[in-house]
Parts: C-alpha cells; structure tokens; sequence
C-alpha cells in the first residue's frame, strides 16, 4: 500500500486513548460498571465522570483511568467463539460500530464489549451493528 493510504487508514482508526488495554481498567470497568446483553453480545458501561478512579499506569506513559473525554473502548473474544479468522473479524466489525458511532455517546464513558460464543452466527455487519446499536440504546449512553 502507499504511504498516502496507510496514513488515512491510520487517522480514521482508533487512537490510543479511545482503547482499553490495561488488565486494570478492564477489571475496574467490568467490575464497577452496569451490563447489558444479548444473546451475541455483553457490554459493560462505567461512566468515567464520577467512578473512575486514577489507576497507576505501571511506569507506561499511558494516560490514567479517567482523564480521556471520549469514549473509550476494550473488546474482549474468546477462543470458544470460533477460530482466529472468525475472531478477527467480529473485533473488527465491533470496532467500526464504535468508531462510526462514537460521537453519539457521551463523553468520559469506559466501555467493555464481550462477544459470546454464539456471536459466530453472525453473518454481517449491519447485524452486529444493530445488536450494539440496541444495548447502547437500552444503556442509554447516547447524546441528548
């Protein structure tokens, strides 16, 4: 690919602040935040303007728990869902949901999506993004 293309691809993908990474946030997210499923998908939402508190960043220079004001997201597949091809491609479709959407939710919010195992029955994406579409709206995370 070129240079030019590669730089696109790269502006229009998520920064490092919109991700979920460490085990820490993931842990605080899951474990403080409310969820909500379906038979495809599980979401955990915290709201970061009053729950997130600072997490050390174990010497990484990653910004601490909280202090990003977009939406942030962490993805999470397990192996029972399918085989790496199948994963891959149910991460990337749950990413795109998020980044095409993202400016609907309001900001500070930490967000977990968990893809069951009967998420390989999923055959498009305009199907996976209706199903997160749908939890966000029963969340109700979206902009007023």
């Amino acid at each position: 690919m070129t240079r030019e293309i590669l730089s696109v691809m790269k502006r229009l993908g998520l920064g490092k602040n919109q991700r979920i990474k460490r085990e820490a946030e993931f842990k605080k997210v899951m474990r403080k935040g409310k969820s909500y499923a379906d038979r495809y998908v599980v979401m955990y939402v915290l709201n970061g303007s009053s729950e997130i508190n600072v997490v050390t960043s174990s010497g990484k220079k990653l910004p601490p728990l909280g202090e990003s004001q977009s939406a942030r997201l962490g993805l999470s597949i397990d192996r029972r869902v399918g085989k790496a091809i199948i994963r891959n491609r149910i991460k990337r479709w749950m990413r795109e949901v998020f980044r095409l959407h993202q400016s609907r939710l309001k900001d500070r919010m930490e967000m977990i999506l968990v893809a069951r195992s009967s998420a390989r029955e999923i055959v498009d994406y305009s199907e996976m993004e209706k199903r997160i579409l749908n939890l966000w709206g029963k969340a109700r995370i979206f902009r007023n």
